[in-house]
């Protein structure tokens, strides 16, 4: 709410400075002047912006295109100039860059700022653009709305993104942990075991049949257990190179 009310206030206060400049007669000769000004401050600003790699005061440039536009539109004939249609544009940049209502705040001071400077060369002319002038804010509302929802979806999107690949980070530890596990802990214990079955069934002597068909299964157990463990190492391998 507040960044609304600053943002409001900055193009409100510049059209204020555009009727106050285009009332006065001494001032409103050298509107193209002015307006050749605001356009090299523009640039100077877009400039001295990159060069210091800062970020672009979107106000700043709101309020300067919002000026000359008002100032062009006046110079050609105000209601009826053939450049009015540049205040369309300027309505749906607003909405897109700032808070769609920003539009509907703007609409009114335009439409007082005309009311008060007619050019009284064709009425009703005059009444159509105004009353244009306020049919095209609800769609410049529309589409700002439908803009912001749209940054909306992206960021989400964004967002899951960004938690896909940490789950694919965390797959990957978890496979990697899986496959160390399996090279050492679990190789070495049944290859141990292995070893140890195999020392026993050396000195088969001390021992009775029941014992040794007992040891024989331990070892085949183990055995199969190692087959399987390198078929699990030798498939994650796969599986992980192909992703």
């Amino acid at each position: 709410m507040a960044k609304f009310l600053l943002h409001s206030s900055f193009l409100i206060a510049a059209v204020l400075l555009a009727f106050f400049w285009t009332s006065n007669p001494f001032l409103s000769y050298y509107n193209l002047q002015l307006i050749a000004i605001f356009l090299l401050f523009f640039f100077i600003n877009q400039i001295i912006a990159r060069h210091h790699r800062a970020k672009i005061n979107l106000t700043i440039d709101a309020v300067i295109f919002t000026m000359m536009i008002l100032l062009l539109v006046i110079s050609t004939g105000g209601l009826t100039s053939p450049l009015f249609f540049l205040i369309y544009f300027l309505m749906f940049g607003l909405a897109l860059l700032f808070d769609p209502l920003i539009s509907l705040s703007l609409t009114l001071a335009m439409v007082l700022f005309f009311l008060f400077t007619p050019s009284q060369t064709e009425p009703k002319n005059e009444l159509l653009q105004l009353f244009s002038l306020v049919l095209i804010t609800p769609v410049a509302l529309f589409f700002g709305k439908q803009y912001l929802k749209v940054l909306q979806d992206e960021e989400k999107i964004k967002i899951l993104e960004e938690e896909e690949e940490i789950m694919e980070e965390q797959i990957g530890q978890e496979e990697s942990d899986v496959l160390l596990w399996t090279c050492l802990d679990l190789k070495k214990g049944l290859t141990g075991i292995l070893d140890e079955t195999s020392q026993i069934l050396a000195d088969v002597s001390h021992l009775n049949t029941r014992q040794k068909e007992r040891i024989l299964i331990i070892r085949e157990k183990a055995l199969k257990l190692l087959q399987s463990s390198q078929k699990l190492k030798e498939e994650v391998d796969k599986t992980t190179d192909e992703d």
